[in-house]
């Protein structure tokens, strides 16, 4: 940790690999993946992937080709695939870093003749299926015993998977069609690897984890469905820039939104939404030290936020000492309801200028 650290993420990995291993725990037969895109959902792709290869994970998502290039050296020899979908710039980051793109697109199988090695040998790649989001894959009516005869004609098909759009809520029938049509789909590649859940899924049940789970978020903590077992894995700190006094009836922050009611001590934290520290916990928030909180006064400024230790002993907080604005139990599920977001949103903004600590 350097001295100058303004503002501090630190990332429990040993967290994310019980998280990890309760998914395992949960899927059976089925194999276990992680998905570490977004830069490991804002806990750091390259560290997360490390500390799971360790663990035994040998599968990991990200969304692009260079996201997946970038975890290679962690992951020596697991299966590395991103989601976008095939496109002609990514055929030598594919070559180079033995990536395993996805095909989604009926435009992108005529690329693949350009990923044969120089063997002869037919490239892996992964098919998406659309099965009722239509957001990337192709359509599940699609997937026809002559397309699926056709497209092995070019590829060798590692996976095939889709995506639930409302795995989050179990009352949702939507999971069910889309799982009916995804067993309709698969039905023209009986012996390919099927994968139709991600972190929502996995926790559905059995019924919903074919070959393999995807597990996202899940593995930083933050299960979709109620479920014991996961530990959120970082923990966001700021540093105090300075402590202050101020008279009742002066203002705090830009726009004067809030206006002192008493004689107030106030401390200025680092932290703003710059660093992804939301600009809707203005005059709402909390930060934390120990287990003692302090209100957010004013508008949360782009690089620090006001708090308000008026009634805090004499003493308690010094200049220089460390704010938490996110932990274990204040954590991003918190400030995502002050922040009318989802976690993930809170999550893969963060650390955007946090200088992470790995434990």
């Amino acid at each position: 940790m350097a001295v100058f650290d303004r503002l501090i993420a630190e990332i429990n990995q040993g967290a994310i690999i019980r998280n990890w291993k309760r998914l395992d725990g949960l899927s059976d037969h089925a194999h276990t993946a992680a998905v570490v895109k977004a830069d490991g959902y804002g806990h750091g792709a390259e560290a997360v992937t490390a500390a799971l290869y360790q663990a035994g994970c040998r599968i990991f998502f990200t969304a692009s080709a260079d996201e997946a290039a970038i975890i290679r050296p962690h992951a020596a020899d697991a299966v590395i695939g991103y989601y976008d979908g095939l496109f002609a710039g990514d055929i030598e980051l594919i070559k180079t870093f033995n990536l395993t793109p996805s095909i989604n697109d009926v435009g992108q199988i005529a690329l693949l003749d350009q990923l044969r090695e120089y063997g002869g040998k037919k490239p892996s790649v992964m098919l998406q299926i659309d099965t009722g989001m239509n957001r990337l894959g192709l359509d599940w009516r699609w997937l026809t015993d002559a397309n699926a005869a056709e497209l092995s004609k070019h590829a060798e098909i590692k996976w095939v998977y889709s995506h639930l759009s409302s795995a989050d809520d179990p009352s949702s029938d939507l999971s069910e069609v889309q799982r009916n049509r995804f067993c309709d789909a698969i039905k023209a590649m009986p012996k390919t690897p099927a994968s139709l859940a991600a972190s929502g899924g996995a926790l559905l049940g059995p019924e919903y984890h074919f070959d393999m789970i995807r597990p996202g978020i899940a593995l930083y903590g933050y299960p979709p469905l109620p479920s014991e077992g996961f530990t959120p894995a970082l923990t966001l700190k700021g540093r105090v820039l300075q402590i202050r006094h101020a008279k009742a009836g002066e203002y705090v922050g830009y726009n004067a939104t809030h206006q002192l009611k008493r004689d107030s001590k106030l401390a200025t934290v680092a932290g703003g939404y710059a660093d992804g520290l939301r600009r809707q916990l203005s005059n709402q928030g909390q930060v934390w030290l120990g287990e003692r909180a302090a209100p957010i006064l004013g508008r949360v400024s782009m690089d620090t936020h006001i708090i308000d230790i008026t009634d805090w002993p004499e003493g308690l907080l010094g200049q220089l000492e460390y704010m938490t604005l996110i932990n274990p139990d204040h954590d991003a599920n918190v400030m995502a309801l002050l922040s009318d977001t989802i976690c993930y949103d809170v999550l893969t903004s963060l650390s955007l200028r946090a200088t992470r600590s790995y434990v």
